[in-house]
């Protein structure tokens, strides 16, 4: 059964199932969903992490590793006092955190670099954070070198696939902590800019993307970051068009049929004995889904 979200406070509830007391006519499902959920999107129906999570959280870190690389060039197009500099410097030295703070003091830095914690974005401070706390969970050994980013790499992308499933885990706040590394360091290289987002993908329900010339012929698209199919100017709009049909709680007759099986001139008539509400929206009659669907099954009944 597909479950919906309803807010934090809340479990998600089951779409079209409802409790004993549910009275409201426009309700879409409120029996709560009693099946377990990714620990990181919590939609999907699996006990850990789902695999779409996984590989995204895999690809977090793959990139956070490529742009640290980056680092260096950046400093050498923006100078020592930008933030890429910063980056790109240790975070466990109370030296090099006495410099930070000197930066902060005299205007190199922005006041509330320090206050609002941006410091902890640091992909030394994350990774090495992660890194020693594994490693004592797991009881593994430290190595025994002085902290290198590429060996903290190394060792959360061969444990990651364990500690997704791993019960004692925060894996959802490791994940967390690694998208917002990486949109901190995409900000400083200046590769988050200009994203362009459209409609949910269809296959995973990530926000789409802009695509500039994606087909190599001068076509713009658009393309899902997390399962990279791409798609052209009409197959998005058509996808837009399914979204709405799917998603809408009044729809026109021709709609309805397509979403419900119930056909056209049926709609029409149960709208004339008024058992299925309808009313007028920019030039069109528009009837109620529910009010369409709940009639149907009475008289499958």
């Amino acid at each position: 059964m597909n479950c919906r979200y309803v807010s934090t406070t809340e479990p998600r509830t089951l779409i079209g199932r409802h409790e004993a007391d549910c009275l409201s006519g426009e309700c879409i499902g409120c029996q709560p969903c009693l099946e377990p959920h990714c620990r990181v999107c919590g939609r999907t129906h699996v006990d850990g992490t789902c695999a779409e999570c996984l590989a995204e959280t895999r690809e977090d870190l793959g990139i956070i590793a490529e742009m640290c690389g980056a680092l260096s060039e950046e400093v050498i197009h923006r100078g020592v006092e930008s933030e890429a500099m910063t980056l790109l410097g240790p975070v466990a030295d109370p030296e090099a955190w006495g410099h930070l703070v000197a930066s902060v003091n005299i205007g190199r830095l922005p006041a509330d670099y320090i206050a609002e914690g941006r410091g902890e974005l640091h992909p030394a401070t994350v990774l090495g954070t992660w890194d020693m706390c594994w490693r004592a969970e797991l009881e593994h050994d430290e190595p025994t070198e002085r902290f290198a980013l590429a060996v903290a790499v190394d060792y959360l992308a061969r444990q990651m696939t364990y500690m997704a499933g791993y019960e004692d885990s925060p894996f959802e706040d490791f994940a967390r902590d690694l998208r917002r590394c990486r949109a901190h360091l995409e900000a400083v290289l200046h590769d988050g800019e200009q994203r362009d987002r459209g409609a949910p993908c269809m296959k995973c329900g990530t926000l789409l993307e802009r695509a500039w010339d994606f087909s190599g012929v001068g076509q713009d698209g658009w393309r899902c970051p997390r399962c990279r199919q791409s798609s052209t100017e009409d197959q998005y709009r058509f996808a837009v068009m399914h979204l709405h049909r799917e998603e809408a709680a009044w729809l026109t007759d021709r709609d309805m049929e397509i979403r419900t099986g119930v056909k056209a001139g049926t709609v029409r008539v149960w709208a004339n004995r008024e058992e299925v509400r309808r009313k007028r929206d920019s030039g069109r009659t528009l009837y109620h889904v529910e009010d369409v669907v709940r009639r149907a099954e009475r008289r499958s009944a």
